[in-house]
Order: C-alpha cells, then sequence, then structure tokens
C-alpha cells in the first residue's frame, strides 16, 4: 500500500517549565488544554530537573492552533535589550510558561512515532478488543508491618514481626503493581508489590487495614534525594498542586535487600514474614474498596476482621534463631537430605520455624536401627558409617511442597498442626516404601544424571530448591558419593529472574549482599556451604557451584583447596593488579571453570588403550592465525569405540565435542588414522591436568540443524541487497505451515513430532491412533491447549523475534580439513538427508555463510562450496562444514570472531538469496587483547569479586537492541559507522566472559535513542488461565495522562519501520491467526473423547478376548496415578524460577515455559530444556509401571528419543508377584482412575491444580496394549502350536494369561 507523504509537523519551545516535572507529569498538565482544543497527536519532552520543554505536533496546523491559543505575545511597549518584552499565555503549576515555534525542526523520527500511534488509533475496535481504562486507587497510609499468621487456640491471628510508622504515606493500587511510599529516618522508601506476587487480600475494618499473603517479598527502593512534595506528585499524576518552583530534581532509587528498623533487623525475617499489613486512613474507605473490587481483575479479595497478636507473641525472628539450633543439633544424626527438605519448607515460607522444629524433634525420638532402609538415607551419609533410620524420609518432607496451603481466613487451623503434618509425612512414607518412586531414580541415573540441590540468592532472602537432576560435571565424577556436598548456586530477583537493568535504579546494596555470601557462604542443613567456581555459561546465567567440607572415601578432607588443585594446574595465570584490570581474572575463572560444563557422557580412555597425540597447530603464514583453533581428530577405530557407549541415534557422529584433561574443543574423524588415536593440538589446551583418564562429551553432529534466520542475520542481508520478496517468501510459507497445523490432523501430527512435544509417549502417535479410530482430539480442551500452546508460541516467535525457517539452508558445527584439499575460498559442506528434504547437489555453488550473533555487516561471507572426489577422507565426515587451512585468515575468525571448539554456522544455498547479495562487506578485525600480569596467581577472592562485577556490567543485551534500533533508523544501515562501533563494543561484551575485558560503556553516551522500531514492541500479553484456556490481556486504553507507576521499566516510543523488519512484523497479525487459525471453537457437548475412547477399547475387549477385567487392576493403577501426581507436582515446582509458585501442567507436558510476552528469557529455554529431559523421563518411568516393563537402559542426552514406536524402550513384560493384573488389565484400569479424576485438592493449596495428563499416557498405553494383544492373538490363531484356556485367553510360555 502507497504510505503518504509524512507530515511536516511543528515543534515548540517550552520556557519556564517547573523544574520538577517529570515528562509524565508535564503532558499530564498539558492534557487538559490539548484536549480543549481537540488535538491528539502531540507528545512532549523534559529533560529532567531543567526549566524548559518541547512539544511537538504531528501536524503543523495543531501546532500553529495550540501557539494561536497559548503562544507567548509580546507586550505592548515593553522593550528589553531592544526586544519586547513577552508574555505568557500558559500556566502550568501556577506558573507562566512561554511557548513559541522552535528554531528547530521537528524531530523526524518523533514524527514517525506520533504517525504510528495515530494509525493505530484508526484501527477498527475488533482488531484489538475490548479497551479496559484503569483508574488507580489511592489510600493513606498510617503503619505498615511485615509478618505471619498463626493459629493460637485455632484462631487465625496475625503476628507483627516488624512496623514502621507510614503515616501521610501512600498506597497506591496501579495497573500491575501495588506501590506503597512512606517516609523513613533515611529517605523516602518505596515498596513495589506486582499483582503477580499477592496470593490473597484480606480486607479489615478493625483497624481499616488490609492483609497482603504474598508469594515473595516486595521490592524495596529508597528515594533518599527525592523530596516527598515530588514522590507525591510522582504518585499522584496530574491532581494540580502549588508546590511553587523549586521542586528539587529527583535522584535515582537505590535498590534495598530490607527496610531499615531501630530495633529489629528486617533482613533476617523479610523471607519468611510473608504477610503484609498496609493501615490505612478510614477516609472514603469502603468506596475505595468498592472501586478496588470492580476495577482490579487481578487481585483476591475477602473481608475478615483479622485479631492482631499483642501478648505473649511468637516472634519469627526468636523462631528461626530455635529452628537454626535445632538444625545444628540434629545434624549428626537426621540425614542431611532431610534436613534440607525442612530447611527448605522453613526458607521458603511454607511452615512456621517453630512447627518445623516441633517435627525435627519428633522425628529425633523416632530414630531406629531396624526401620527399613532407604536410598535417601545413605545418599549422603559419610563412609564408613552406619545409617540411622528414621520414620519417615526426605521424599515424604519434599512432598509437603504441594500439600502446604497458605494460611488464612478459608483454611483450616489443623492444616498447620503439628500432629495434622506428622500424620501426612507417615501417610507419604507409605506410598514411597510401595517402591513406585525408586524406578524414576533409577532412569535417572542411567540418564547418567545426578540430583544436586539448587538454591536461589535473590536481594533479600536465601531459598532453597530441589535436589533436581542435573547432568554431570568432571568434581561430581569425581566424588560420586559425596554429590550432597556440592550446590549450584543461582542470583537472581525475586521472581528468579536476572535482575532487570535499569538506568534509574542503583543496585550497589544488592551487588554488596551477594559478594558478601559469596565471600562467606552460608550453612545448609548444618554445614557451611562456600564458593567454589563456575563455568563460561553457568557465569551468563549467573550461577556458581558451592561445596560444603567433607571426608572422602580415602579419608582426606576436601575443601576448595584441595579440590581446584587436582583439577589441574593453574599456576601462573595472572591478572593485573590495577583496579581497571581486576576484571581480567576470569582467565584463570574460565579455565577453573572447565570442570564445571556439563558433560552428560564420559567414556573411560584408558580402558580403550588409547595412543594421545598430540599434534600441532596450522597457522598462516605469518603466524597471526590459527586455522585448527580448537579442533583435533580421532580414529575411526577409537570412534567407533566411544559410539559403543552412545545412544543409539547418536552413533552416525563423526564430530564430537569435548573436554578432555585441561583441553576442549572438537574432534573430528580423520579415516588415515590407524588404532584407538586421538589427536590434540595445543589451541585446545588450556592448563595442564593429570586428570586424563575420561574422555567428556558435551555434544555431538549426529544430525543437521535447521536453520532458522533472525533479527540481526535479517538486517545484515537487507543491506547485502537480498531481495525483500525473498524474506516474505520463507515467512509466508512457515505462516501458512502454522495456520494449517490445527486444520488437519495429520498436520498437527507432523507438527508435533518435529516439536518433539511428549516425544517420549509418542504424543504424535496418540493423536495419530485418536484420528484412526474417528476420534477428534479437539474435543478434549486440555489436549487442545497443549497443540494450541505450541503454535502460537511458534507464531510469537516468527512475528516479535523473526525466527524465520530457511528451506535451502542449515546450521552445522565447524572443523578444518586436515589434508589440504579445500582453497582458501572454499568450504565443504555435508549433512545427512532428513525425512523427504531432497538432498541438495552443492558442488561448486556460491553459498552463504555465517554465525551468530551477527552484527557487523562483514559477519555475513560469501564462499564456494566443493565436494571432494569419491574415496576422499574428507568425504567420511557427516553433519558438519569443513573450513580451508588456507589463506592469509581463517574464515570462522571472520565471522563474528567464531572459532572450531564447538561453534556452529549458518550456511544458505537459496540461489534467490545468494544471488541477491550484490554488496558484500569486508570481515571485522578487532585488536586482539592481551591478558595483563598482576604478579600473583589468581585466588577464590579474586573469581568472586569478577562473578558480581560481571552481573553488574554485562551489557551484552542493551548493545545489541541499541544496534538493530540504529541499524534501522539508518539509511546505512549495519553499514553505518555508528552500527560498526556498537558491533565492536558487542565483540568485547561477548569476550567478557572470558578476556575480564569489560566495555566502555561511555562510548554509547553519543548513541542514546529515546524511539524504537514497531518491531521491538512488546507483544501483546497472554496468560495459561484455568490450566487449558490460553487468553490475552485487554489492552489499556492510551492516555495522555498515563501513570509513571504503571511501568516498571523504562517508557519506549515506537515508530513504524519501513525497512524489511517492520514489513515483516506488520504482516503477521497473531491475534487474527490466534482467533482464526489456531484456537478454534468446538462444539464439545454430548460424551466426551475419553467416555467415547473407553467404549472403543471395551468393545475391542469384548470382541477379541470376551473381555477384559481390568476392575480388579483399580487399586494398583490408583498407585500409580498417585506416585505420577506427585511427580508432575514436584517437576512443576522444581522447574519454575519462583521459589513456591509452580508452573503448570500444561507447561511441564509441553516441557516449554510459558512467557505471557511470548519470548522466553534466555534462563527460560534452558530451563525448558531441562524440564523436558524430565517429563520424558516421567513419562518413560509411568509408562513401565502401567504396562509392566522394566526400563532399558537411557537412551541418555544426546538420543533423539524414541522412534515411531517406543515399544523398544522397554524390556520384557514383567509380573508383580503381589498383583494378578495384565498389562492390558491395568492399562485400562489406569485410563479409567485417569478419567475419573485424582483426589480433590483443597483449593487453598499453593499450587492446586488438578493434574489431568495421567489419562492421556494411559489411553496411549491401553491403545498399544490392545494392538499388541489383538496382533498376538491373530498370530496364535494362525499357529496349530499354541495352547489356549477356557474362555478363548490367549497364555504364555509360563502359563499366565495375557487378558
Amino acid at each position: 500500500m502507497q504510505r503518504q507523504q509524512q507530515p511536516s509537523g511543528l515543534a515548540v519551545f517550552m520556557a519556564n517549565v517547573p523544574q520538577g516535572l517529570t515528562i509524565q507529569s508535564l503532558r499530564a498538565q498539558l492534557n487538559p488544554f490539548l484536549e480543549q482544543l481537540r488535538i491528539k497527536d502531540w507528545d512532549c519532552d523534559k529533560p529532567r530537573g531543567k526549566t524548559f520543554g518541547i512539544l511537538t505536533f504531528l501536524h503543523r496546523k495543531d501546532g500553529q492552533a495550540f501557539l494561536n491559543k497559548h503562544g507567548e505575545q509580546p507586550l505592548p511597549g515593553s522593550v528589553f535589550s531592544g526586544k519586547p518584552r513577552m508574555r505568557a499565555q500558559l500556566l502550568l503549576l501556577h506558573k507562566p510558561v512561554y511557548c513559541r515555534e522552535s528554531d528547530r525542526e521537528a524531530d523526524p523520527t518523533l514524527l514517525k512515532v506520533l504517525e504510528t500511534a495515530a494509525d493505530e488509533r484508526k484501527r477498527p475496535v475488533e482488531d484489538v478488543g475490548d479497551i479496559h481504562d484503569h483508574r488507580p486507587v489511592v489510600f493513606e497510609t498510617r503503619e505498615l508491618s511485615c509478618g505471619h499468621y498463626d493459629y493460637p487456640d485455632g484462631i487465625l491471628t496475625y503476628t507483627a514481626d516488624v512496623q514502621w510508622s507510614a503515616l501521610g504515606g501512600v498506597a497506591k493500587f496501579a495497573k500491575h503493581t501495588l506501590i506503597v511510599s512512606f517516609k523513613h529516618s533515611i529517605g523516602q522508601i518505596r515498596l513495589e508489590i506486582p499483582y503477580r506476587t499477592i496470593h490473597q487480600v484480606v480486607i479489615s475494618n478493625r483497624p481499616t487495614s488490609l492483609f497482603l499473603t504474598l508469594w515473595e517479598p516486595p521490592r524495596i527502593f529508597l528515594l533518599a534525594h527525592q523530596s516527598a512534595e515530588n514522590e507525591l506528585l510522582s504518585m499522584f499524576g496530574n491532581v494540580s498542586i502549588n508546590m511553587g518552583s523549586s521542586l528539587p530534581r529527583p535522584g535515582e532509587r537505590e535498590r534495598l535487600s530490607k527496610i531499615p528498623h531501630g530495633n529489629t533487623d528486617h533482613g533476617k525475617v523479610l523471607g519468611q514474614s510473608l504477610i503484609y499489613c498496609i493501615t490505612l486512613s478510614p477516609a472514603d474507605f469502603a468506596s475505595k474498596i468498592d472501586r478496588l473490587r470492580n476495577e482490579n481483575e487481578y487481585l483476591e479479595l475477602s473481608h475478615h476482621n483479622v485479631p492482631i497478636a499483642s501478648i505473649g507473641c511468637s516472634y519469627m525472628a526468636d523462631a528461626l534463631a530455635s529452628f537454626t539450633a535445632t538444625i545444628a543439633a540434629y545434624s549428626q544424626t537426621i540425614p542431611f537430605d532431610t534436613l534440607y527438605q525442612f530447611q527448605a519448607l522453613v526458607q521458603n515460607g511454607y511452615l512456621l520455624p517453630y512447627t518445623a522444629r516441633n517435627l525435627l524433634r519428633r522425628l529425633q525420638r523416632t530414630k531406629s536401627d531396624s526401620a527399613p532402609q532407604r536410598n535417601e538415607d545413605t545418599g549422603n551419609a559419610e563412609p564408613g558409617t552406619s545409617p540411622t533410620r528414621f520414620a519417615f524420609s526426605a521424599l515424604a518432607v519434599k512432598k509437603l511442597f504441594t500439600q502446604t496451603p497458605f494460611p488464612g481466613p478459608y483454611t483450616e487451623a489443623k492444616m498447620f498442626g503439628s500432629d495434622e503434618i506428622w500424620s501426612l509425612l507417615e501417610t507419604n512414607e507409605k506410598e514411597i516404601q510401595q517402591g513406585l518412586i525408586q524406578e524414576l531414580f533409577s532412569e535417572r541415573a542411567r540418564q547418567n544424571l545426578t540430583m544436586v540441590h539448587k538454591v536461589q540468592v535473590t536481594p533479600t532472602r536465601i531459598v532453597f530448591h530441589g535436589p533436581e537432576p542435573e547432568a554431570k560435571n568432571r568434581i561430581l565424577r569425581k566424588f560420586p558419593r559425596h554429590t550432597g556436598y556440592f550446590a549450584r548456586i543461582q542470583f537472581c530477583d525475586e521472581d528468579g529472574q536476572d535482575l532487570y537493568f535499569n538506568p534509574k535504579v542503583s543496585l550497589k546494596t544488592i551487588y554488596l549482599r551477594f559478594k558478601k555470601i559469596l565471600l562467606e557462604g552460608f550453612p545448609i542443613a548444618g554445614r557451611l556451604y562456600k564458593f567454589l567456581g563456575f563455568s563460561h555459561s553457568s557465569l551468563r546465567s549467573h550461577a556458581v557451584w558451592f561445596m560444603a567440607g567433607f571426608i572422602d572415601d580415602s579419608k582426606q578432607l576436601r575443601s576448595y583447596a584441595t579440590v581446584i588443585p587436582e583439577l589441574g594446574d593453574f599456576k601462573g595465570i595472572r591478572s593485573p593488579a590495577r583496579w581497571y584490570y581486576v576484571y581480567i581474572i576470569i582467565i584463570g575463572a574460565a579455565r577453573i571453570g572447565q570442570a564445571f560444563s556439563e558433560t552428560p557422557i564420559a567414556v573411560n580412555l584408558v580402558e580403550l588403550g588409547t595412543d594421545v597425540k598430540y599434534i600441532p597447530d596450522v597457522n598462516s603464514k605469518d603466524g597471526s592465525r590459527v586455522f585448527s583453533d580448537g579442533v583435533g581428530t580421532i580414529s575411526r577405530e577409537l570412534l567407533e569405540a566411544i559410539h559403543d557407549r552412545m545412544p543409539q541415534k547418536s552413533r552416525r557422529a563423526t564430530c564430537l565435542q569435548i573436554r578432555w584433561a585441561g583441553a576442549k574443543g572438537m574432534l573430528s574423524l580423520d579415516d588415515t588414522l590407524e588404532g584407538n588415536v586421538m589427536c590434540v593440538r595445543g589451541s585446545m589446551i588450556k592448563f595442564q591436568s593429570p586428570d586424563i583418564q575420561n574422555l567428556e562429551i558435551c555434544d555431538v553432529a549426529n544430525k543437521p540443524i535447521p536453520l532458522v534466520l533472525n533479527r540481526q542475520m535479517i538486517k545484515i542481508l537487507e543491506d547485502m541487497k537480498v531481495p525483500n520478496s525473498w524474506f516474505f517468501k520463507a515467512q509466508n510459507r512457515e505462516l501458512n505451515r502454522l495456520r494449517k497445523i490445527t486444520a488437519y490432523t495429520n498436520n498437527t501430527v507432523i507438527f508435533l513430532r518435529r516439536q518433539k512435544v511428549a516425544e517420549q509417549m509418542g504424543f504424535h502417535q496418540f493423536i495419530r491412533r485418536l484420528h484412526q479410530l474417528g476420534l477428534d482430539y479437539k474435543k478434549d480442551a486440555f489436549l487442545c491447549s497443549i497443540i494450541e500452546t505450541i503454535v502460537l508460541r511458534e507464531v510469537r516467535l516468527l512475528k516479535h523475534k523473526s525466527r524465520i525457517p530457511v528451506e535451502h539452508g542449515v546450521t552445522l558445527f565447524g572443523v578444518m580439513d586436515e589434508f589440504g584439499y579445500l582453497g582458501d575460498e572454499e568450504v565443504f559442506i555435508t549433512f545427512d538427508k532428513q525425512e523427504e528434504d531432497s538432498y541438495p547437489n552443492l558442488h561448486n555453488r556460491l553459498v552463504i555463510v555465517t554465525r551468530s550473533p551477527a552484527l557487523h555487516p562483514g559477519d555475513i561471507q560469501i564462499r564456494r562450496a566443493v565436494v571432494p572426489p569419491r574415496g576422499h577422507p574428507l568425504l567420511s565426515l557427516s553433519n558438519c562444514i569443513v573450513f580451508s587451512q588456507k589463506g592469509d585468515r581463517d574464515l570462522p575468525s571472520q565471522l563474528s570472531g567464531g572459532d572450531l571448539d564447538g561453534d556452529i554456522y549458518n550456511v544458505i544455498w537459496d540461489p534467490i538469496a545468494v544471488d541477491g547479495c550484490t554488496r558484500e562487506f569486508a570481515p571485522a578485525d578487532y585488536p586482539r587483547v592481551s591478558p595483563l600480569d598482576i604478579g600473583r596467581d589468581v585466588r577464590a577472592e579474586d573469581m568472586t569479586d569478577f562473578f558480581v562485577d560481571f552481573m553488574a556490567t554485562d551489557q551484552l543485551g542493551l548493545i545489541a537492541i541499541r544496534h538493530i534500533i540504529l541499524a534501522d533508523l539508518r539509511d546505512a544501515g549495519t553499514v553505518h559507522d555508528e552500527c560498526k562501533l556498537l558491533a565492536e563494543m558487542h565483540s568485547t561484551a561477548v569476550d567478557y566472559s572470558k578476556t575480564g575485558i569489560p566495555v566502555n560503556m561511555s562510548r554509547m553516551a553519543s548513541l542514546r535513542t529515546k524511539y524504537r522500531p514497531d518491531f521491538l514492541a512488546p507483544a501483546p500479553p497472554a496468560n495459561i488461565v484455568d490450566k487449558t484456556e490460553i487468553r490475552f490481556e485487554a489492552p489499556v486504553a492510551p492516555s495522555a495522562d498515563a501513570d509513571e507507576d504503571d511501568d516498571a521499566g523504562p517508557r519506549h516510543k515506537f515508530y513504524r519501520s519501513d525497512k524489511i523488519l517492520g514489513e515483516l512484523y506488520r504482516a503477521i497479525d497473531e491475534k487474527k491467526i490466534w482467533k482464526d487459525d489456531i484456537h478454534l471453537e468446538v462444539n464439545r457437548f454430548g460424551p466426551s473423547l475419553w467416555d467415547e475412547l473407553f467404549v472403543h477399547i471395551n468393545r475391542q475387549c469384548d470382541e477379541n478376548f470376551g473381555g477384559v477385567n481390568w476392575q480388579r487392576a483399580l487399586r494398583e493403577a490408583h498407585n500409580i496415578r498417585r506416585v505420577y501426581d506427585d511427580a508432575i507436582g514436584t517437576a512443576a515446582i522444581e522447574y519454575s524460577d519462583h521459589s513456591s509458585k509452580s508452573i503448570t501442567e500444561l507447561e511441564v507436558f509441553t516441557g516449554t515455559i510459558f512467557n505471557k510476552s511470548g519470548i522466553q528469557t534466555r534462563r527460560q529455554r534452558d530451563t525448558s530444556t531441562r524440564l523436558k529431559d524430565a517429563f520424558d523421563q516421567i513419562t518413560k518411568w509411568v509408562e513401565g509401571l502401567i504396562r509392566k516393563h522394566h526400563i532399558k537402559s537411557s537412551g541418555g542426552p544426546f538420543d533423539e528419543g524414541a522412534g515411531d514406536d517406543p515399544q523398544d524402550e522397554y524390556d520384557e513384560e514383567i509380573t508383580n508377584p503381589d498383583t494378578d493384573s495384565t498389562a492390558l488389565e491395568l492399562s485400562i484400569a489406569c485410563l479409567h482412575v485417569g478419567v475419573a479424576g485424582g483426589v480433590r485438592r483443597s483449593s487453598n493449596l499453593r499450587n492446586a491444580e488438578e493434574i489431568e495428563s495421567f489419562k492421556v499416557i494411559a489411553a496411549h498405553c491401553a491403545l498399544r496394549e490392545l494392538e499388541t494383544a489383538i496382533k498376538q492373538k491373530e498370530i496364535a490363531d494362525g499357529a496349530a502350536s499354541v495352547g489356549f484356556v477356557g474362555g478363548g485367553f490367549l497364555v504364555r510360555s509360563d502359563g499366565r494369561r495375557l487378558m
């Protein structure tokens, strides 16, 4: 569509603006004047603390109308310095403001912003949905306290653990957050409590108060340099207040870890005292509560006059001290895992410390030497000691996380009584003793996983998780009987995400807290855990490893001082002494951290008789470039021996990413090597290590990775003149595929298989089987939600991240041509044919080669692909791109500074894209940074200092976003000098975690912009509602007097981008696609899907076998369902970023953490990968129970999962001597139990979701068992030698009936 010419606009200069007005409050003050003139398309700007501003109009006529009404006018006969004196015609806060046309043109980008907003306003109402108009509700505060609920004499009572006077303060219910602000002796205190963290609000009239039950502590800020008047202006928005002309400039907020108090340390109870009481002014209390109830859809409000304890109170600080002493006293008798779970229940705010203390005392009295032994009783015991047995185990205690409700007006007092909890623990233990859960732990062990305790350190508290399955690293393998002495520590915000960068917020206090914990450690269940180290990847995710001292199997005391030196020789790894260069110590940290890298598979090279050879690196003629940087070779004989110890589907791999001793990198197959040979190069060796026995495998090149474009690649390709039509063709191909997924079941099946949704249970096969039976999965809301969630995720990635699949492209590991066949401008590309795709002939064809992240225009290069002649050893390689060893500079280093130690590279051979690249740019060549010597070896405190400094100064994301903005704004795109500068800064930031050289952010000062292209606008929020429905939030009506407190982060102004990224973004209407193509309205009246399936199965049993007595397996089925529900509930808590709030069953089943913005954070992506593996383990385990099969040795982390029929994942059918049911009977019984529903749980439980997926797994098991039984019957009917028993039942060789 032809775009109209951009309006010229008009800028108005405003002088003598009240100094304390912010941009938002200035907008609020101006709005009434502009509404009078019926002007809608305008914006204003004002430097903070200054007395001038700019008012910009989209249409020049509107600006002239404003000046005609409010522009300054000359005073007749009054002259000063030869110029007429002026009279203001605009008053803001009773101050005259002088307005005149600016001598500068209106900002063209701002005009684009205003034009975009005007276009949005003209859109039909049905396009944006129902508009919600939000108005904040503001109360005056009297007092604030934090405390806890208890039930003395069975009556709900609130005890205030810490109290503050908040007289004259404000409690404001903004759009998404409750903000409480009050004066304190150190300044103005501000609490931010997002509504998502509020479980319940109890309204009390005696006195007029609100009791808030929180999931997590509030965010606390100090506004030390901001006056109360200015804070009130911020809080009340457009209320006109006469404050004169001396409003001070607001300072930045400082994030605090507690609210200071004269007598009590708030920090000691902050994590457990999660009931906040706000005493409010009685003025207009009832009417404001009514407004809050009517206008706030996020809060659960209830009325109850809560008694407040005053005499004989049990304060949280005293209770915590008593509980800590009890833990210490029992640390030598009660198993560590059990103590850990009790401490987690207290730390995370589930149980009161006195309750947990009383339970521990009672448990101590039950110790016995004759009780049944449990796995977790011995896992962390010291070698040579005989464990003492107790009434229940750590697993029984851990189940309390899914069984403990929130205290409140509608929770029975007995739920928190010691006797009730003890009874619950005994019941839990009886279920565990049935042994069903143990097979799950065995499966995790087969997957080469170990259970690791995980701890979150937030700005206010320390919370405990797990233990959770974690891939082993070198240290965990070294001490397999003492893994409980190691813990993974995550430093994050209260919600489990990274601390949000905000230029207006200082995090100095928080980082000092983190540094103190890193240096001093903290106690866990009677052990003192202290810093040990971190890997490169864990540094980026802000996680470290801690350990507690222990006596190993050889009776040696183990600590940081003894563990680290045994990993290798780190002497000589030094750092500069001057403060600027102190960051360089990461050179040491990165190499020590190599031992912490996850390596799911380890192969014993000594057992294989491996001959390790050291070969020289291949360098350029002048020696300045290393062509073989990070890659070695391996013989076929050794590779095949390693294959025998790997999963079946990884045995095709010819390239391995490895860790060995002090070396890391890739090994590629060299068919010219004879014997069991591994060749290692100097560029692979990072330090010397005696630990040469095990070859640890991080990843394998067992298949090609589909190539997906991203915004950075698309922008550079646009600058290289790739035609826009190519991008649209690729996007439309994917969009059409996604739109048809729910329309046809065959499309659904293919999509689910490619996405690997519930792969272990064969979910795509289940949907296909239902279709073959004439049953429509859409009749079940849960099954629909599974598919719709994944499709919506893909649509949102396509729109908001430009993740466009490329049909003629692939992503591969990079290795070097060991034989010198390739010319300096040539590459060899080899990969396995995928499904129905035809294998391309790439010989003598130009291809596009790149690597992510690509920011510099030269990060994408064009090279010629060649194929070696038949019989050449390069043809033995697969699923990799082979780079030449000839020329002046290696190609990998030209592509975003890549190397060959495990980097993956993108290749495109589509002729339209390749031929369209009429421009090609020289690669970047940034100078290498040499570490400076501090004159001593790196110590632990150096590493902890660097870790905190890295958290505080990591600006990688900020640089990348600024780059994409400027590349869109500047006509030259990524070729512009500003973009090249940002690309260089990004390269420095990427290497920061390895080199320790931080980015000089002052270089970005001149590159600031307040505007963003529309393709960076946030996605419309969507939430999972009632477990199965995804619902988009109603948009909020835009307003000129918008509330400053409604946005936690910086405000961005978006303009319509005319570049390819903007056009691709606007071509997708996700809400329309959701409504028209994904979320289909289905008539679900009549029999349910499950009723129809149950009828089919019973009919088949009647016709083929004369009926099946599945009722006798009901008790066993109920037991299996109960342990499955527990496993899913536990996973929902363990894989949640939040310490208390679980993710949904839908997220567990799909293996995807749902983000309402549609775009996962890095941590959520990593967690989703682990969650998918965990759900596959759970389904494999429960299928084994239902189908009465032993689970075979696991495929391991590189296995692609079950094939078209997961039947081969199991050994022969087994029989439980305690039951007489067959697998078919049990699977049908499980389906019946699944459809009937589980035990109804209290709605006041923290995570009260009823599990629905059990029936899905049971149904698929039943269908497969039925198919197997029918096939066996058909075979038996045709064989004369088969014996039958009365009634026509098929018998096995052992004489037992199959059904």
